[in-house]
């Protein structure tokens, strides 16, 4: 199946547009915003999740998507450092700890805590403590460090699924009103 899409399409479809009941228009515009909203997270939570080795469920649980007012959704990604045992496969060895992904460190440790959080840990001295936590990938970094990459996968799916969308959208609703 091949489309294709010329600048008439756009002001034909302009023109259509305008000659729709308000209701029909401002529905089918939401819907494709939230349609389209919904597959710009799922692509972006997808390349977060590949770039910094974390499941997609844990970056898809950490990116939320609103209706930001009138024509705008916005996709927000909030996330603190992820610790590295929480990223599954962390292994005990002679030397250190092998996580999955993420490699070797040597000289680090698995431990349980009284308050039942487990983590990779690595000693401060010789001494038996201080210790600290040793963590892993933050998602939204991955994000900042390459944002025009992000940009050019938003813009694509923009580009390639809004204009389908939005005729798919006024299509159903013309359908649902028409007797």
């Amino acid at each position: 199946m091949s489309v294709h899409i010329d600048a008439r399409d756009f002001d034909q479809l302009a023109r259509a547009l305008n000659r729709l009941p308000g209701e029909i228009k401002a529905k089918a515009i939401a819907r494709a915003l939230r349609r389209v909203g919904e597959m710009a997270r799922t692509r972006v939570v997808r390349r977060a999740a590949q770039q910094s080795g974390m499941p997609q469920r844990d970056v898809r649980s950490r990116t939320l998507m609103f209706n930001a007012g009138g024509s705008t959704q916005e996709i927000v990604m909030r996330s603190e450092w992820w610790p590295l045992f929480k990223l599954g496969g962390a292994r005990q060895t002679a030397t250190g700890v092998t996580v999955r992904n993420w490699g070797h460190h040597k000289g680090t440790f698995i431990a349980g805590m009284k308050s039942k959080h487990s983590g990779v840990f690595r000693r401060e001295g010789k001494a038996r403590l201080p210790i600290r936590e040793l963590w892993g990938p933050n998602p939204v970094s991955f994000v900042l460090d390459h944002a025009d990459e992000y940009e050019a996968i938003l813009e694509q799916v923009a580009d390639d699924m809004m204009l389908p969308r939005l005729l798919h959208e006024v299509d159903r609703l013309l359908a649902a009103v028409a007797p």
